[in-house]
């Protein structure tokens, strides 16, 4: 089922009509919506549930004799293609275009079993993870402060629990907080990533952590902590990070799909768009991402340094050249740590995107560092600062999937590094 809406710009009073694919989920949660303006580029947020529309729609009311109208499709959970992406359509155009849903299957980006496969995922996470996506966020200000009988409380408000079982310590309060974590993160991945990256590159760092003795546990932890302790960062970067990033999950739910059927190359699947978060919003996310993350890629090459080679500071691959240890490694710049991982397939392979330096050094370089055309959602990102020739040309919702892919790994090397600090404490 497909509805129209009309919406107009505050600023400059474009008319714009916004294609909604109606399904059984969307009335269930907040549902946002955001694209540029054409005419002024002002951005334009909405979010659509079963009190619909808000800010309120435009009253217009078409009619066969109306002059072309700006067409935006939209669904919560699936990219648009570009048949469906800002066109001026007539009356009759407007009226005969299939739905979101429609529009994606015929254009040849996914097929309809990969589609159906995907919905699968969403079931799943629409009823495991959305109801408490705010969760982290709303526990994070108790939580930093320590207080376990608040902690417990808010508990018992956001779960909607009249009887429940006070926690008693700060350890007891930390083992909640770092649960809610670990089911955000397994309602978070695909059944493909599940395969393909948890199995194969962070279980065997699990399970490692699981069977080693408390001595090499400590072992690892005082050389992982000589260049930062690995508490710090998951207490004062990951877990701020992670709150405020689930707490917007739903903004990235089109490009999971990618995930889904173990898609990297978002061209490889059409000219797909995405109207569910602004260009600046994804790539000021994806930046402190990128920081966030770069303070604890030492975990994962050193576990990965254990498991492969029986030692944290031997490196699998030639290329590390005068980096001979963790410690030095980890103080390394992220785009330098890219540099020396090149043929450290274990590691490459699974970062999947998750350190593009070339977006992340543009995003750096203010405003003349990325150029987002709204037509097309392309992206040039301006990665070199003294010389305007170089760019890489990206999408926005091949962002949005780096930037997911990205939040997965945080998650994973915060769920790694509590595991040391708790076996040592």
């Amino acid at each position: 089922m497909v509805q129209r809406w009309y919406v107009e710009c505050p600023i400059c009073g474009k008319l714009y009509q916004i294609k909604m694919q109606i399904d059984m989920n969307i009335g269930l949660y907040e549902w946002p919506i955001s694209f540029e303006c054409l005419e002024c580029g002002e951005n334009l947020d909405y979010t659509f549930s079963k009190k619909g529309l808000r800010p309120k729609k435009s009253d217009f009311q078409p009619s066969p004799s109306d002059a072309p109208i700006t067409t935006i499709g939209y669904s919560s959970s699936l990219p648009i293609s570009d048949e469906l992406y800002m066109k001026d359509l007539d009356y009759v155009q407007s009226m005969a275009l299939s739905s979101p849903y429609m529009n994606l299957t015929y254009s040849g980006g996914f097929i309809i079993e990969e589609v159906h496969q995907f919905d699968l995922f969403l079931q799943r996470m629409q009823e495991n993870l959305l109801p408490y996506k705010g969760v982290l966020l709303s526990l994070l200000p108790i939580f930093k402060k320590g207080n376990v009988d608040a902690f417990s409380k808010k508990m018992a408000l956001l779960f909607d629990m009249k009887r429940y079982k006070p926690l008693t310590s700060s350890k007891g309060m930390y083992d909640t907080y770092f649960e809610l974590i670990e089911k955000s993160y397994h309602n978070l991945i695909t059944p493909y990533y599940y395969e393909h990256y948890f199995k194969r590159n962070v279980k065997p760092l699990s399970d490692y952590l699981n069977g080693a003795s408390s001595a090499d546990i400590k072992a690892i932890k005082e050389k992982l902590d000589e260049s930062g302790k690995i508490s710090a960062w998951y207490e004062n970067e990951a877990i701020p990070y992670i709150a405020e990033a689930m707490n917007k999950i739903q903004k990235l739910i089109p490009a999971m799909i990618y995930s889904s059927v173990g898609e990297s190359d978002v061209a490889k699947r059409g000219n797909l768009k995405i109207v569910t978060i602004s260009c600046e919003e994804v790539v000021s996310m994806y930046s402190k991402g990128f920081e966030t993350y770069t303070h604890a890629l030492k975990i994962m090459v050193g576990l990965n340094n254990i498991v492969e080679n029986g030692n944290i500071d031997t490196f699998t691959n030639p290329k590390v050249g005068g980096v001979d240890s963790i410690d030095k490694f980890a103080r390394l710049s992220g785009g330098k740590m890219l540099e020396h991982l090149e043929d450290y397939a274990t590691i490459y392979d699974y970062l999947d995107g998750a350190m593009n330096n070339k977006v992340r050094n543009a995003a750096s370089h203010g405003e003349g560092g990325l150029e987002y055309v709204v037509l097309t959602q392309e992206v040039k990102c301006y990665y070199d600062d003294s010389d305007r020739s170089k760019h890489y040309d990206t999408s926005l919702i091949a962002i949005c999937r780096i930037c997911y892919v990205q939040l997965l790994h945080i998650l994973e090397v915060t769920l790694l590094a509590r595991k040391i600090v708790e076996k040592v404490n």
